[in-house]
């Protein structure tokens, strides 16, 4: 499997155009067909973006019906019913035989989409497919789980380090344990507890700051 981050940019396409113009970050967190599921959120941190946003959605021809299902001055949640006259980027994706990890995130006038594909082919298909549909696709990350699974790629002792680690409140304010006694419970050396600690957040956080940043 193929885990890749890509940037796209579409010209003439509603949700790109509109946060070009619009100071406003949106997570689309659930496509179910016509229906879009998202929070929109100010970059300003004023409400005027956010209401700014969905009346330029409700005046889109590309939008069939705008509902605010939750406000704060900092966030709308929103159902969103669209009617594009063509294939929508996550369309393009599914149809590639390939998969998006929500949420996607719409930003400055581009996606950000965490694609699954299955294999090397799928993934040259839907890259080929999305650069002849849209503006620029752009590949921000890529890498490969050659067993097919999913999150950060850590070996069985990275896990089993974390799995007692937290169990016994490590990562806990105030920590209710220490290394030492962790060692103890995985019977190894508190240096090597320490260093499959560090290898496994390492790892986590490479992929965070792969995916959010």
């Amino acid at each position: 499997m193929i885990e890749a981050k890509l940037e796209i940019t579409a010209e003439g396409y509603y949700s790109c155009d509109l946060t070009r113009k619009i100071p406003v970050r949106v997570d689309l967190i659930s496509i179910n067909g016509p229906l879009g599921f998202g929070i929109i959120q100010s970059l300003t941190g004023e409400e005027k973006p956010l209401s700014d946003y969905v009346k330029s959605l409700d005046q889109s021809s590309s939008i069939v019906e705008v509902r605010v299902t939750h406000e704060t001055p900092e966030q709308y949640w929103t159902e969103v019913t669209h009617k594009l006259k063509k294939k929508s980027i996550h369309e393009t994706i599914l149809e590639s035989g390939c998969m998006s990890r929500f949420p996607i995130i719409i930003q400055g006038g581009t996606q950000i989409h965490h694609l699954l594909a299955p294999d090397q082919d799928a993934f040259r298909v839907v890259f080929d497919n999305l650069r002849s549909r849209f503006s620029k696709v752009r590949i921000l990350s890529v890498r490969r789980s050659p067993r097919g699974s999913l999150g950060p790629n850590m070996t069985k002792k990275q896990l089993d380090a974390i799995n007692v680690a937290i169990s016994n409140g490590y990562y806990d304010i105030p920590r209710r344990t220490e290394i030492k006694h962790l060692a103890k419970k995985l019977k190894i050396k508190r240096v090597a507890m320490q260093e499959r600690l560090r290898r496994a957040e390492r790892t986590i956080m490479q992929q965070f700051c792969e995916e959010y940043l």
